[in-house]
């Protein structure tokens, strides 16, 4: 399993000698013409993943500015993308793909009727991205499986398993049923894990809170610009969601005995607008001025989990 779970890692990191050896197959062909023309792709390629996330903001202030929504005020908005900017290059450049397992899960022999949570990352990510939480859950003695789904382009139920087997491993070592917590992409493949369960094992280690961190519950319009099945299952109006949202309305289903809530960001550049991200009953947390990535790092979503956690022991 955690041969099939490092697929991300190693897809990132052979993404990263790709572009690499792009950068010197371009200077290697420019030089001789003209070594400033060498210096500009060298520097295009730098850029490349800034370019790309002031796409994103672009599109969401263009979006939310079509819908007649309140937008962000463009300081805002410039902060949010140079933090997400320094954030996507730590996780995707270093955390995830060489140091996914550089946090280890935490469930201590003494973890009995101590409160504990199920961290589940999102699309094209593993259990790295939550470093820094994992990092402060582990200070606190609070007990957390961080899982790394086996997925690239699969079907988000694809996951099921994996999310099922966490749950378990953190109510046998506590005793208690978790906190489960679901960033991005995340967020649905706990919807669709819950859908996933009987009666009888909701009641034993089915989660009594979820907290979603920037979920495209009702899909999010940059899915349009990328491809994989699962991008597709989180299209606004898909299939796939309106599927979920029948399951999930059926009597006595697990969803319904659930406490949700939602973290939404107005500077959010993956997920948009704020209201794609939240469910209907679930308690909303704004996390203004931070960005999709970002949000994992926001003092206001650590406040939270802190909360969540004492109101569930």
């Amino acid at each position: 399993m955690i041969g099939e779970a490092c697929m991300v890692a190693w897809w990132l990191r052979a993404l990263t000698a790709f572009n690499v050896l792009c950068v010197i197959a371009w200077c290697v062909w420019a030089w001789p013409r003209s070594p400033w023309l060498a210096v500009a792709g060298v520097v295009l390629a730098m850029l490349a993943g800034r370019i790309w996330l002031g796409v994103q903001f672009l599109i969401m202030r263009g979006l939310k500015q079509h819908m007649n929504l309140p937008r962000p005020g463009g300081a805002e908005v410039v902060r949010a993308w140079n933090a997400e900017t320094t954030e996507s290059a730590r996780q995707f450049a270093w955390q995830m793909p060489w140091a996914e397992w550089a946090e280890p899960d935490h469930l201590p022999a003494d973890a009995q009727g101590r409160q504990g949570l199920v961290l589940v990352h999102g699309w094209l990510c593993n259990r790295a991205i939550w470093t820094q939480m994992a990092q402060q859950l582990r200070a606190q003695g609070v007990p957390f499986v961080a899982v790394s789904l086996p997925m690239l382009f699969h079907r988000i139920e694809v996951a099921r398993p994996v999310v099922d087997e966490a749950a378990q491993r953190v109510r046998a070592a506590t005793g208690m049923a978790p906190l489960v917590i679901g960033h991005s992409m995340g967020g649905l493949v706990v919807r669709d894990w819950l859908r996933s369960l009987t009666r009888e094992q909701m009641d034993v280690y089915g989660p009594r809170q979820v907290l979603t961190i920037g979920t495209p519950h009702h899909g999010s319009p940059l899915a349009y610009c990328m491809m994989g099945t699962n991008v597709r299952q989180m299209r606004p109006q898909s299939e796939w969601l309106r599927q979920l949202e029948k399951d999930e309305a059926r009597h006595a289903s697990p969803f319904s005995r659930v406490r949700w809530h939602c973290a939404v960001s107005d500077c959010d550049n993956v997920v948009f607008p704020e209201a794609t991200c939240q469910l209907r009953g679930a308690t909303v947390h704004p996390l203004p001025g931070f960005a999709h990535v970002q949000m994992l790092r926001a003092p206001a979503l650590w406040a939270l989990v802190q909360r969540l956690l004492g109101a569930t022991r």
